[in-house]
């Protein structure tokens, strides 16, 4: 049996991007575990009071957010150790803004976690994740509000279940599954349960925590006035979006050729293998210049999970999925034109020597 194309399947649309951004459980940091030390060193983050910041916020409007506004997010789960990354404002204009992260800080999982938002966001605080608009928040926030939309190519409802003046508490649910590769991957023991938990304090102009019954991240610090050189992931766009299901006896390694657009500088990959059975699983992407990026799976029922990094991604890529024994194979490919902004002053320079980080 040739395996069949799963993109569609909410399993492999959602869950890739949900274990690597939520991993782990839902309740809240243990206070006495570990301490994380920050990616960036504080000095680099200049405190005081900030030029122009709404400090009159609140959850009646979206905030108005200025170049140097930054947030420290913590992110706990089972599946990696605890990380931390600072995010910045590095580019706001009557249309929107440009988020990115200190240049000597880049954490490349960031990109693929979908949440909180890196690169373009709009005004009220909307971005793009597979290329389609996720609200978290709609304005105004008022309880009992409810809208529909998009992450990761599944349909969530959200409902706005208590606010005030500063703080809402919002649940995104996607409607029951009827897809049987995802019953099948709920019986390795992940959760299955893709409602997630928002948390809008307008004090902080953002989503200060987010959970699902995979784990958390929050918020621990924000400020004002970043200065320095701010690497973004401008122009996101998820150029590889791509899996399958097996066993296959007659061909257990299709290929499949992608394009992406050579005006995108940097992509950042996520593997993800999904085995139900012992067998040997393995991804192969490789890029126009040759060089192969693997992640592998061999042995018993079980996940792996790999996020890779490569400079000029623009051509043919071929995609190679090994499938021997019952399971999937997944992998996101996203690209975008990284640069550096200097904030405050606004300058900017290409970052083709920005280092790969595998």
């Amino acid at each position: 049996m040739r395996p069949a194309p799963v993109r569609p399947l909410r399993l492999l649309a959602c869950l890739p991007a949900l274990l690597a951004l939520l991993a782990g459980c839902a309740s809240p940091p243990d206070s006495g575990a570990e301490e994380v030390e920050p990616v960036v060193p504080v000095t680099l983050v200049q405190r005081g009071p900030g030029v122009g910041p709404d400090l009159n916020a609140t959850t009646a409007q979206a905030p108005r957010l200025v170049e140097g506004e930054w947030w420290r997010i913590r992110f706990t789960g089972d599946f990696y150790d605890p990380q931390e990354v600072i995010r910045v404002v590095a580019n706001a204009t009557q249309e929107g803004y440009v988020f990115g992260m200190p240049h000597s800080g880049w954490l490349k999982e960031a990109i693929v976690y979908h949440a909180p938002a890196f690169g373009d966001v709009g005004l009220d605080l909307s971005y793009a994740v597979h290329n389609e608009r996720f609200e978290p928040v709609r304005f105004p926030l008022e309880k009992g509000a409810t809208w529909e939309t998009l992450f990761a190519m599944t349909p969530y409802t959200a409902v706005v279940e208590s606010a005030d003046d500063h703080v809402a508490e919002i649940t995104l649910t996607p409607p029951p599954s009827t897809d049987p590769t995802a019953t099948a991957i709920c019986a390795l023991g992940m959760p299955c349960d893709f409602a997630m938990r928002l948390t809008y304090d307008a004090r902080m102009h953002e989503v200060v925590r987010m959970e699902s019954p995979l784990g958390t991240w929050e918020v621990v610090e924000h400020g004002f006035e970043f200065r320095g050189w701010v690497t973004v992931p401008d122009a996101m766009h998820t150029a590889i979006d791509y899996g399958v299901f097996g066993p296959s006896t007659d061909n257990p390694l299709p290929t499949r050729t992608v394009s992406v657009d050579d005006r995108f500088n940097r992509i950042t990959l996520l593997h993800a293998v999904f085995a139900l059975s012992p067998g040997a699983f393995r991804i192969t992407s490789t890029a126009p210049t040759g060089e192969s990026l693997v992640t592998q799976h061999i042995g018993g029922a079980g996940g792996t999970f790999g996020i890779h990094e490569l400079a000029d991604p623009g051509g043919e890529w071929t995609q190679e999925d090994l499938a021997v024994g019952a399971g999937g194979t997944y992998t996101m490919g996203i690209a975008y034109e990284q640069y550096d902004i200097l904030v405050p002053d606004g300058a900017r320079r290409p970052t083709h020597g920005h280092e790969v980080v595998r």
